[in-house]
């Protein structure tokens, strides 16, 4: 299996490093990466007020690790749709883990806390057991159970593992 797209970036948003998996995703060499501005690969405009909401919400809750899905914009303007995992490791910067996801529809960004993914996680598992066997929504909550249990082993079964 090829490695997933891993980058490493500081508090503040600065590139350090990447995997040549992240590399050919993004469509950049490392020292690229290294030069590019914080945010340089997102896709959508932010919203400082909101991200500073956010963060100052995320640092009350302990700093938990981070998942979600989003565009992110290549080098050369192109656009992908990626799924993340968002991990702070021993030194203060943060390994960001990507996964492709061709072919998603047009959907907004998304971003969840462990807490968040666990909740969801049960919060279907306990619609699904109140359905009738023959129920329509049945297929629907499946799917969502399988999203979460995606989400939470990109968070924590698969680890984060190495450059490479």
């Amino acid at each position: 299996m090829p490695d997933r797209p891993t980058i490493i970036v500081t508090a503040d948003g600065t590139y350090t490093d990447a995997n040549p998996a992240a590399l050919d995703l993004l469509g950049v060499t490392l020292d690229e990466l290294r030069a590019s501005p914080p945010g340089r690969f997102s896709a959508e405009p932010s919203d400082p007020d909101a991200e500073a909401a956010f963060r100052d919400q995320w640092e009350a809750s302990g700093r938990p690790d981070l998942g979600g899905a989003g565009r992110l914009r290549r080098a050369d303007g192109s656009t992908a749709w990626v799924k993340f995992a968002i991990r702070e490791v021993d030194d203060g910067s943060f390994v960001v883990l990507l996964t492709p996801v061709p072919d998603r529809p047009q959907q907004p960004s998304v971003l969840y806390t462990v807490g968040d993914v666990l909740a969801e996680w049960r919060a279907a598992e306990r619609r699904l057991e109140a359905l009738a066997e023959d129920a329509p929504e049945r297929h629907s909550i499946l799917a969502d159970i399988e999203e979460f249990r995606e989400q939470y082993q990109v968070l924590f079964q698969r680890g984060l593992g190495t450059l490479g």
